[in-house]
């Protein structure tokens, strides 16, 4: 029988000044999110993926929380082997680092992650002087340990809010796929209209997609050729155009050829 360890996740904040309570909160809240979220991807069975962090201590001095991880069935403790509180923390800090200091491999992380981490950092980061530390401990040992002070909460987030930027912008030139074949899911009769159309690339998703034209032009071709838009395959480059991560719609960039799909080609 593997013996329980005692693992716990150990936030303390050195303030200067009251650390406002929605601060303060919004950061556990959203520190509490991203575990759940890191437990999710990484955990090995569905009890471990609902896992969640408690509060086990709160003393006194400094803002200290000693947070430790419990199943969701029992409130029972991981056992040392399938606890994830060090993953975390490890992936907590490694994403700090790498953003700081340019060392190590940068996560990949949406732009809900770069919101959250960023919440994370808030009591300091408004608060002058002041620093966090978040450190793991096995039955009482320091096993990983991550000092940030408010310079360093303040750079991260201004790097978190450019970062988020660049994960808007939807056209990015490694989305371009070119000579693709597109065939028409659904389409709106009236050259105006800028909704409605919608289309499948078989080698990209066999999901239909949104479909955008670059110009008027491509457009006409496509929905008032010489033949029926349904019976028809337009080979084209598009780009693909992205929502939190999510590719939405194929904006056509450039439209190359068309032909008529043969009956034979539609039964198979």
């Amino acid at each position: 029988m593997t013996e329980e360890q005692d693992i716990r996740l150990i936030i303390k904040i050195d303030n200067k000044r009251p650390v406002e309570l929605f601060d303060l909160t919004k950061s556990l809240v959203s520190l509490a999110t991203q575990f759940e979220n890191y437990v999710s991807k990484n955990a090995d069975s569905k009890e471990n993926r609902e896992a969640k962090l408690y509060v086990k201590e709160i003393k006194s001095g400094s803002i200290i929380l000693e947070l430790v991880e419990l199943a969701s069935v029992g409130m029972i403790p991981f056992l040392e082997n399938m606890n994830t509180v060090l993953g975390f923390a490890r992936y907590c800090k490694d994403a700090f680092v790498y953003f700081l200091q340019n060392e190590g491999e940068k996560p990949e992380l949406t732009p809900t992650d770069y919101k959250e981490l960023s919440s994370v950092l808030n009591p300091i980061a408004k608060d002058n002087g002041s620093q966090i530390n978040l450190s793991t401990t096995i039955n009482g040992n320091v096993e990983l340990h991550l000092n940030l002070n408010s310079t360093d909460a303040n750079a991260l987030q201004n790097i978190f809010k450019k970062e988020i930027e660049q994960l808007k912008v939807p056209e990015q030139v490694d989305e371009i796929k070119s000579r693709v074949l597109l065939t028409w899911f659904q389409a709106r009769n009236d050259i105006r209209s800028t909704i409605g159309n919608k289309g499948v690339v078989e080698e990209l998703s066999k999901r239909p997609l949104n479909i955008i034209f670059d110009n008027d032009e491509i457009k006409e071709n496509m929905l008032h050729g010489d033949l029926n838009p349904f019976t028809t395959a337009y080979v084209v480059d598009v780009k693909i155009q992205n929502v939190q991560e999510k590719p939405v719609a194929y904006k056509i960039i450039k439209l190359h050829r068309y032909f008529e799909i043969e009956e034979d080609d539609k039964k198979e």
